[in-house]
């Protein structure tokens, strides 16, 4: 009895591991190579090899399917790590007056000039005091694959100032061909303290710029929001 060539070539592909895709391809052929041979009456063989490359395909999508799910979220939260200390480092170094430090937290295009820095710094301790802890919420992944960027909401815990609210966005782009995960720099970074003036430094470099509501109005409508219910309390 001849084999199905079919079944054969799906229990082939099966065994090919290095790529998702070649599963869903080999349980595909290995369904189309089953009908084959129950519609050949018993002239075709290669059942057994049929049921396999279903059997194998589908392990090893749902593998791949949970690999790039854990991947993602390894990924995801690296990321936000490193947000958080690019976040950090800048605001402790130009409170600290280190402006060649703090600014090497800006993407090269936003870097903003060092009597903006020093500003900043000093208007960071006077207002607020000292940096103790630093949140990211609602991130929202913006650009493209070449300049890749990521705008997040901010919640900034300080001694004595208390919590204060902000916005963020990070530019993403490699710095190193072997750099999986980006180093974040700032493109700019924001800070609400009605009824004070908005502290803000960098910019968003030309042709990058988005018709997407401004994050500083919902963050502030959130910490004003956070502000009434805390007063009421």
């Amino acid at each position: 009895m001849p084999r199905s060539q079919l079944a054969l070539a799906a229990f082939i592909t099966s065994l090919a591991l290095c790529c998702p895709l070649t599963g869903m391809v080999a349980v595909f052929l290995g369904f189309l190579a089953h009908r084959r041979i129950q519609a050949s009456g018993g002239r075709l063989g290669g059942r057994r090899l049929a049921f396999a490359a279903i059997a194998i395909g589908t392990a090893s999508t749902v593998i791949w399917l949970f690999s790039w799910d854990s991947f993602g979220k390894w990924y995801l939260e690296a990321l936000e790590d490193r947000m958080l200390g690019t976040t950090r480092s800048m605001i402790d170094d130009a409170v600290a007056g280190d402006l060649a430090a703090a600014s090497l937290g800006f993407d090269a295009a936003s870097t903003p000039e060092q009597a903006e820095l020093a500003k900043f710094g000093v208007t960071i301790a006077g207002r607020f005091g000292e940096l103790i802890d630093v949140e990211l919420k609602d991130a929202v992944m913006l650009g493209d694959t070449l300049d890749p960027r990521m705008e997040v909401r901010l919640v900034l815990d300080f001694d004595p100032g208390g919590i204060r609210y902000g916005a963020a966005a990070f530019s993403l782009r490699a710095r190193a061909l072997d750099d999986v995960i980006p180093q974040p720099k700032f493109l700019w970074i924001e800070i609400v303290d009605p009824p004070n003036p908005l502290l803000r430094l960098g910019s968003e470099p030309a042709g990058t710029g988005t018709d997407s509501e401004d994050p500083a109005a919902g963050v502030e409508n959130g910490g004003k929001g956070s502000q009434e219910q805390s007063s009421g309390a």
